[in-house]
């Protein structure tokens, strides 16, 4: 999505990782190592109010919390992936209406399972096969918005569309 600038954060203004030149997120997951390695530049310019760190999560996460002498002001936004980023290419692949009966069937049915029983994608959770499919940025979106029209959002909850332009 960074890459097609399908975000709704202009480019010029995402904060790139620490160590990987280019890479515009990092894998750091402790907020007090996030907070070492980023919070020493001042984010305040052009138009910028300070720093917003986006998490992409794959539940309600438990806490994260940025030492207090430490905040300078920067906001933590969780985008959830619930139930699955599987889910996405269940929608990809036009198959959420048999998601659905699937599941009637047996509710103990993951995601991942279906991508991998009834649509022949076994190797789901493999990186290098996520990257070749989804490599275009448009097919992605679309996704992205099918999964948000059926997913039941909780209150002021994220979403990965809430990402998009």
């Amino acid at each position: 999505m960074y890459d097609n600038d399908l975000l709704i954060v202009p480019r010029e203004r995402v904060v790139k990782d620490a160590l990987i030149v280019d890479r515009p997120y990092t894998r750091k997951r402790k907020a007090s190592e996030i907070a070492n390695d980023y919070f020493s530049m001042n984010y305040e310019t052009a138009g910028a109010e300070g720093l917003a760190v986006a998490r992409i999560v794959d539940s309600n996460a438990p806490k994260f919390e940025f030492p207090k002498r430490r905040q300078n002001g920067t906001k933590v936004l969780n985008f959830v992936t619930r139930p699955e980023i599987e889910m996405l290419v269940i929608h990809a692949e036009g198959a959420y209406r048999d998601w659905g009966n699937a599941t009637r069937r047996d509710r103990q049915l993951r995601p991942n399972e279906f991508c991998k029983q009834r649509l022949g994608l076994g190797k789901i959770k493999e990186k290098d096969f996520l990257e070749e499919y989804w490599d275009n940025g448009e097919k992605l979106v679309k996704a992205i918005k099918a999964h948000a029209e059926t997913s039941k959002r909780k209150n002021e909850e994220l979403l990965l569309v809430d990402l998009l332009k």
